[in-house]
């Protein structure tokens, strides 16, 4: 079934998830798991992403802060491919991406929601992993779980410090979590008192396949940095910190180890902390950049 709402955006594709087995006069109710994502202009990493979830979630969140591309299309060929139980589809105005995964969250209906991004995807371990907790009841020993992920830049898997040790909470039990309200940098946090495992089976993710997309990226997130009130301007700081970064990036973090793809990773790294100090001299002069539009 899709339903659409009169004077809004939202498509809706299904019923709510509740799944249950029923067993000679006894229903067992098994938790419910959704994936929910934010994007922007996804349609090349986004299938790859919808692929590992399919068969695996039963409700899919999916808002798009402003695509212009085939973005929506993707989404809902796979709720038209019936791989996804039920699906919601919305867009919405771009305030930051704390808001935006926030607004994301609360539109989840299952009792487990999964965040993830588009150029992420589960690896089959991951997948198979889930699907077990989630049929055995294990996924209630917490309240959340943290996922380890394994990010590949230019085609390779990195063993760097830097981005090696990678462990995020993505996971969360319904209202027992939410995200920071930054405009860029967000977290997603439990709530006082709730406790968190760790699945070590990997959450694959591309963190830079394509150079000139990435610095794209930097220069929007570089923007939301200046507009923030984290950080501020001071010239000595614009002095250093392209080659500070670099050497904490290359040496101190060891991206060495990744041969020319380390030391791609840690020259951008570097350039996008000389762009943002260069935003904030310009908005400490009055010169305000615009906000990106959408995520």
């Amino acid at each position: 079934m899709k339903l659409v709402i009169p004077g809004c955006s939202t498509r809706i594709f299904g019923e709510r998830p509740r799944v249950g087995t029923v067993h000679a006069r006894k229903v067992t109710i098994l938790d419910t798991l959704a994936a929910f994502l934010i994007v922007k202009n996804e349609e090349r990493l986004l299938p790859r992403c919808l692929a590992s979830l399919a068969g695996l979630v039963d409700e899919l969140v999916v808002l798009d802060t402003g695509s212009d591309d085939g973005t929506p299309g993707v989404v809902d060929a796979a709720a038209a491919g019936g791989a996804f139980p039920r699906v919601v589809a919305d867009r919405i105005e771009f305030r930051g991406f704390g808001e935006a995964w926030q607004t994301a969250l609360d539109r989840v209906s299952a009792d487990w929601a999964l965040c993830i991004a588009a150029d992420e995807e589960l690896s089959p371990a991951l997948r198979e992993r889930l699907r077990g907790l989630k049929a055995d009841g294990g996924l209630g020993r917490h309240d959340g779980w943290v996922l380890h992920r394994v990010n590949t830049v230019l085609g390779r898997r990195m063993r760097a410090r830097c981005l090696a040790r990678d462990h995020t909470l993505r996971l969360v039990r319904r209202g027992r979590a939410r995200f920071t309200p930054s405009l860029v940098h967000e977290s997603l946090q439990l709530a006082p008192g709730a406790t968190a495992g760790r699945l070590e089976e990997p959450l694959l993710h591309a963190a830079m396949d394509d150079w000139r997309a990435y610095l794209r990226k930097v220069d929007r997130y570089t923007t939301l940095d200046a507009l923030g009130d984290k950080y501020r301007f001071r010239w000595w700081h614009l002095a250093t910190t392209g080659p500070a970064t670099f050497w904490r990036q290359y040496v101190m973090r060891t991206g060495f180890v990744d041969g020319w793809p380390g030391f791609v990773w840690s020259a951008t790294s570097a350039i996008g902390a000389v762009m943002r100090d260069w935003k904030l001299l310009r908005r400490a002069r009055g010169r305000v950049d615009a906000a990106p539009h959408g995520g």
